[in-house]
């Protein structure tokens, strides 16, 4: 298994502007520029476990100790397959808390997740490759049809799966003056539909920095230059991660239109009271219930 996420070598083979020595240099240049470096060093010293392990490991490099709301909850999920919905904020660091969290309870839990995360290898197991919607394209890819039907099967075989309807990270709206999610992607929330299976909302509350928002108003592929750096700089932090009331298959049935799903479902993840206390991830205590 290779210990680097995007090396020299990768950027070679996607572009002739990394070859050669001079090539190579600038290279090593871009992947510090953009803090990848560190990201390498971070995977490669956790890339010999994976799952919930391999979640952990970055977490403790990273410094970032989250701590969960209503964590009881979490001790009544059913045994079969499920599906959890989350907000967006972090666009990467929230990925890892749902994995660490979620897998050390289940470790057939799989995360539905942009086509780029699949180079961080180690995560193979816990990953299920979906390409997002982007712009106002909306013919899906094959891409996300097979990870669609990947995902379907996943369910059907009675295991659970987490998704960020979203498809992308959350952005600052100077219309609300709120981080909040674009608008969730009507794929999934068919395949939600589909599925028949119990949901769980999951809500992050903390965001990332002010600058990365304000770079998002510049332009988005700007602010996607500064996503690693964002995993760093969350250091000494706690994140605050509420678990919602478990949304029967029944309920879930009652919607024949997949927006008005949409709705309930985001209402369910934005609307979640803050809980009264949050239990340190290193302090829960909850059984794995992987079948």
């Amino acid at each position: 298994m290779k210990r680097t996420v995007i090396d020299v070598e990768f950027l070679a083979k996607k572009s002739l502007f990394f070859r050669g020595q001079l090539g190579r240099w600038l290279g090593k240049v871009v992947l510090h520029l953009l803090a990848i470096d560190r990201i390498n060093w971070a995977y490669g010293r956790s890339c010999d476990h994976t799952g919930a392990a391999f979640a952990e490991g970055l977490l403790k490099d990273f410094g970032v100790d989250y701590r969960v709301g209503n964590a009881e909850r979490l001790r009544h999920l059913p045994e079969g397959p499920f599906i959890t919905v989350s907000n967006h904020p972090y666009g990467g660091l929230d990925g890892i808390m749902l994995i660490h969290l979620m897998a050390g309870i289940r470790s057939d839990y799989k995360v539905m997740v942009n086509q780029i995360l699949t180079l961080i290898e180690a995560m193979d197991e816990n990953f299920i490759s979906v390409q997002p919607r982007i712009g106002h394209n909306t013919t899906p890819s094959a891409a996300a049809i097979n990870g669609m039907r990947e995902t379907l099967h996943h369910l059907r075989d009675g295991h659970p799966v987490g998704c960020f309807p979203a498809g992308a990270v959350s952005m600052f709206s100077c219309k609300t003056l709120r981080v909040r999610d674009r608008q969730w992607q009507d794929g999934i929330l068919k395949l939600i539909q589909v599925a028949k299976v119990p949901v769980l909302p999951i809500r992050f509350y903390d965001k990332n920095s002010i600058f990365f928002y304000f770079l998002g108003l510049v332009d988005w592929r700007i602010r996607s230059l500064r996503m690693p750096y964002e995993l760093f700089n969350k250091k000494g932090q706690r994140p605050r991660i509420g678990i919602g009331e478990l949304i029967t298959a029944e309920e879930i049935k009652q919607f024949k239109e997949a927006k008005a799903l949409g709705d309930f479902l985001r209402n369910k993840v934005y609307d979640m009271p803050l809980p009264t206390t949050f239990t340190p991830k290193t302090k829960l205590d909850i059984q794995d219930k992987t079948i």
